[in-house]
């Protein structure tokens, strides 16, 4: 059995000065058994467009036409990254001024930061993080509603790049800056507090909660949600779910049996939501792209806003 394994190396969880949680992590000890990896076109997808592997990705990195996003915080960046990559972190792209922490950016101001940092409409992008890709997959979210036509997760993200051994660079250029232009925005990507009441009493919407169990019950309430518990009949199913050890996202078998056990099935839409945004767009990513179905979306207020509102109901074990 072929294994190869990379050294732990972890920032501790942190809070955020405007409270959003998340963990840093610069690369996971992966154990990887090489000699059972399905490729990603083996697995039984209903599309491998948005799906990019670590052995893909080497192999057109260099291409004047790829341009590669490394979703973390600077410091991590600086640690090491794909060679070439360009640095991105939440606060570059949420609104600073919205009433709830989190938000993103108008689509202008994505918009502008892509064409800033050198890329441009017709570009292959790559996007990838560390840990299990959340946070790639929230930007794959704004990108798609955005317009933008091949934007692509790395399968494994940064952990799995490494446990390859691939080049690891410490610095790299900047790409010259370019006019993106504004597409044809897509909102159907995109749902509110408005649509997810709606939901509430809906039959053909299914309501997907992808925090943690302790977020789900009301055991936990993190900061700055302003109460624990969760919206009114949701189905839980932790992002998490999506994922193996490795974090590689499962089969596609594997995958359907996770969601349709538990009612989420492609005949009914599927509205996604977290503490804001950021995982449920994992499980929206999954559900739209590997599985095929026609009509999921993101809640991006998510947690964060319908626990600051008091005029929404909450549910709660607690």
């Amino acid at each position: 059995m072929q294994k190869k394994t990379i050294i732990v190396l972890v920032v501790a969880v942190l809070i955020l000065g405007g409270g959003l949680f998340y963990e840093s992590t610069l690369y996971t000890d992966l154990d990887i058994d090489m000699e059972g990896y399905v490729p990603i076109e083996e697995r039984g997808y209903e599309s491998t467009d948005s799906l990019i592997s670590a052995m893909e990705l080497n192999e057109i990195k260099d291409r004047d036409d790829v341009a590669v996003i490394d979703f973390r915080r600077a410091d991590a960046y600086a640690m090491g990254h794909i060679p070439g990559a360009i640095q991105v972190w939440r606060s570059d792209v949420t609104d600073p001024d919205h009433e709830y922490a989190g938000m993103r950016i108008s689509h202008e101001g994505l918009a502008n930061w892509l064409g800033e940092n050198g890329i441009s409409n017709d570009d292959t992008v790559v996007v990838y993080t560390s840990g299990g890709g959340h946070d790639a997959a929230r930007m794959w979210w704004m990108m798609t509603m955005l317009g933008h036509e091949d934007v692509r997760l790395l399968d494994g993200q940064l952990d799995f790049w490494r446990a390859l051994d691939y080049d690891i660079a410490l610095s790299s250029p900047g790409r010259d800056a370019v006019e993106y232009e504004m597409g044809e925005v897509d909102e159907s990507w995109l749902v509110t507090a408005d649509d997810m009441l709606a939901a509430i009493d809906d039959e053909n919407i299914n309501i997907v909660d992808t925090r943690n169990n302790d977020e789900y019950t009301g055991a936990m309430q993190r900061n700055p949600a302003e109460r624990a518990g969760r919206i009114p009949t949701p189905i839980w199913i932790e992002w998490t779910e999506n994922l193996n050890e490795d974090n590689l996202i499962k089969t596609a078998d594997e995958l359907r049996d996770i969601y349709e056990a538990e009612g989420v099935t492609p005949d009914k839409a599927a509205y996604n939501y977290c503490q804001s945004g950021v995982r449920s767009s994992h499980t929206t990513f999954v559900l739209s792209q590997l599985l095929g179905y026609e009509d999921v979306a993101n809640y991006d207020g998510s947690w964060i806003e319908w626990s600051a509102r008091e005029d929404l109901p909450i549910e709660s074990d607690q």
